[in-house]
């Protein structure tokens, strides 16, 4: 047998139960092959650390934030960013969670424990799914990117794959309704999924709707109260503090850097995730499974396009979408005669995109080491923790120097949040020593601020991948 020949019958893995209907019982595989994938995942993020590892290897730059909150679970004032004022800049309340086990290592050491859980998480994704489609969705770009990110997308994509199975098995409502409330949790916007689940029910009656709810719906209200107690608007301060603009213009922007981050992840896969739920959506007798499975990635691709945070359509967004997408490609070719051929074909289609994102991967390291770390790690120096900072991107810089922060998107500042009533420079001067700011971004501030800022310091990066900016200033406020 030739080497492509093992390396496809590795990955050829016992189709889910939705994957059966109609087919013969597919032949027993050895367990070994469901840790092939996880395991090529851990060799690949291996690669690239060895690759970038020197002291500039970094997580993305909002992991910085969920460790700050995560540390504040220690203390007697949990939840809170600044001393004991609450707020509600974290997207992730699940998240905290292992970010607050990660803070016991230290400050320098933490930000490499939550990458490590970012990696498990992105690892126990693939382990539960068929090998044939984790290695597919191994090779979705995005997904790669962020499996060591320190960030919750890795956790967001595990909790698409659990609901999957849930919808995908009929999965009694008692386990569905907490798999559901920790999707929620993982991020507030994972609720569409409700609607699948509540369709795929063998017994849709008001009362299991109920029950498949309640858990979320409590959660959702404490979740709710604690922003309006907080920034006095329902939803945390994340969904306020990135004004968005037109997304039809710009080509590295908007949506048609979009379209270009998703045809370089893989045309391919667009196509056969396409072709998979127009079959889904025409099943025979219009299955309630079937159905149900076909509107979880359209659900989350509609979610992702609509509720971005911002202009520049990070693809982390559409990192839970696109594992869907797979998922849904995975359940198609599940049913196909020449299964593993068509794997290779839609694998090989994505090395491309893969290969790119890898790179990027090292690159916003780099990045968010030049644009965040290296400035934090200089205002330590100069600076005390009982003064205060003006800053833009601030989770580094609380992590690193554990200065009072007034943030300038207004995340932890909800009198920064865009509005009519957006305090100016001169509220801002009253209460800050320093100011920590992209130049060009917040130029009108600086024009604003005229005479009253002394430059200390600029950092640049050559490498503006995820900051959204190449340069950034330090400047004392007199």
């Amino acid at each position: 047998m030739s080497t492509a020949k093992r390396f496809l019958a590795a990955l050829d893995g016992k189709p889910g139960t939705g994957d059966k209907i109609g087919m013969k019982k597919p032949r027993r595989r050895k367990k070994s092959a469901h840790y092939t994938v996880p395991l090529l995942l851990l060799a690949g993020v291996i690669l690239l650390l060895i690759l970038g590892v020197d002291e500039s290897t970094a997580p993305m730059d909002d992991t910085y934030i969920h460790l700050v909150y995560g540390r504040s679970l220690f203390t007697s004032a949990p939840l809170c960013f600044n001393g004991a004022e609450p707020s509600s800049g974290f997207t992730s309340p699940l998240w905290l969670l292992p970010s607050a086990l990660a803070s016991l290592a230290g400050t320098a050491l933490a930000p490499t424990v939550l990458m490590i859980l970012s990696l498990l998480a992105a690892g126990s994704a693939l382990l539960i799914l068929p090998p044939f489609t984790g290695i597919l969705l191994l090779m979705t770009g995005p997904f790669f990117f962020h499996a060591s990110s320190g960030m919750e997308t890795a956790l967001s994509c595990l909790a698409v794959v659990a609901v999957w199975r849930c919808v995908r098995d009929g999965t009694g409502v008692k386990v569905s309704s907490f798999i559901l409330m920790g999707a929620f949790l993982v991020r507030p916007e994972l609720a569409v999924l409700a609607i699948p689940l509540v369709l795929s029910m063998k017994e849709r009656t008001p009362g299991n709707i109920l029950r498949l709810m309640a858990p979320s719906l409590i959660i959702g209200l404490l979740w709710m109260l604690w922003n309006i107690h907080t920034i006095g608007l329902p939803l945390p301060s994340t969904f306020y503090a990135k004004q968005p603009v037109s997304w039809l213009t710009s080509a590295g922007a908007g949506l048609p850097g979009l379209l270009k981050g998703l045809l370089v992840t893989s045309p391919l896969l667009l196509f056969a995730a396409a072709v998979s739920i127009t079959e889904l959506l025409r099943s025979k007798g219009k299955k309630r499974p079937e159905v149900s499975m076909a509107l979880v990635p359209l659900l989350l691709f509609a979610l992702s396009l609509c509720v971005q945070p911002n202009s520049f359509f990070q693809m982390r967004y559409y990192v839970p979408a696109l594992t869907a997408a797979v998922l849904a490609t995975g359940h198609w070719l599940g049913g196909l005669r020449r299964r593993r051929l068509n794997v290779f074909i839609l694998a090989v289609s994505m090395l491309p995109g893969l290969y790119i994102f890898a790179g990027r991967r090292v690159d916003a390291s780099y990045d968010v080491y030049s644009i965040d770390v290296r400035p934090a790690q200089y205002l330590s120096s100069v600076a005390s923790p009982a003064q205060t900072v003006a800053a833009a991107d601030i989770g580094a810089v609380k992590w690193i120097t554990d200065m009072e922060i007034l943030d300038l998107d207004g995340l932890v500042t909800a009198e920064r949040l865009p509005g009519s009533s957006k305090e100016g420079w001169q509220w801002i001067s009253d209460r800050s020593d320093y100011l920590l700011a992209f130049p060009g971004q917040y130029s009108g501030l600086l024009a604003e601020a005229g005479d009253s800022l002394e430059f200390l310091i600029g950092f640049r990066s050559d490498r503006n991948v995820i900051c959204g900016s190449d340069s950034v200033a330090l400047w004392r406020i007199n």
